[in-house]
């Protein structure tokens, strides 16, 4: 159990069920009155970067600026669960120097599965064919021919290959609020 407020940060591959898992968890968390907001990353990309190139230095800019806004949004006693990739794992840094309360939750799925997922998704943030792009050169993709930094000592591992999303996000909600 994590003592509010908190921040996670849930990383897996594209594809991996990060946004789905946290709109699970959205529901839980509501239904027990928790203050909390979900920083899904894909989001604040449109805001800062509305035409992203994943080049390295945008996406550190973008990390680092919802760090910073989980930082505040702590200050003000409301919880927070960040979504995103962080193939180098240099926003996971920052938060851990920036947020007093900062836990990481790793979801893993076999690469595979995550193209297909990727390939059929239909809340895309307007980020579209990550895969296929990556496979042609034009983007580089977090564990499909560029490193991912997978967390060392996470909170939780989740298998989303073996779970489906309400299951996930259920052990997830048990593991950081306590309650059942």
């Amino acid at each position: 159990m994590l003592q509010p407020p908190w921040t996670i940060w849930i990383t897996g591959l594209s594809g991996a069920g990060k946004t789905t898992i946290c709109k699970e968890l959205r529901k839980l968390l509501e239904e027990s009155d928790f203050a909390f907001e979900i920083l899904r990353l894909d989001d604040v990309r449109q805001v800062i970067t509305p035409n992203p190139t994943f080049s390295d230095r945008e996406k550190e800019i973008v990390y680092f600026s919802s760090a910073y806004i989980a930082n505040l949004l702590n200050k003000h006693n409301i919880n927070v669960i960040m979504d995103s990739v962080d193939g180098k794992g240099e926003g996971r840094k920052v938060a851990r120097k920036l947020i007093k309360n900062f836990e990481v939750i790793s979801i893993d799925c076999p690469l595979e599965i995550c193209i297909e997922r990727e390939r059929v998704r239909t809340d895309r943030a307007q980020i579209e064919n990550l895969y296929e792009r990556a496979k042609m050169g034009q983007i580089r993709i977090a564990g499909f021919g560029y490193p991912y930094a997978q967390e060392e000592n996470p909170f939780l591992t989740v298998r989303s290959d073996q779970l489906s999303a309400k299951e996930a996000a259920r052990i997830i909600f048990e593991k950081i609020t306590g309650k059942e």
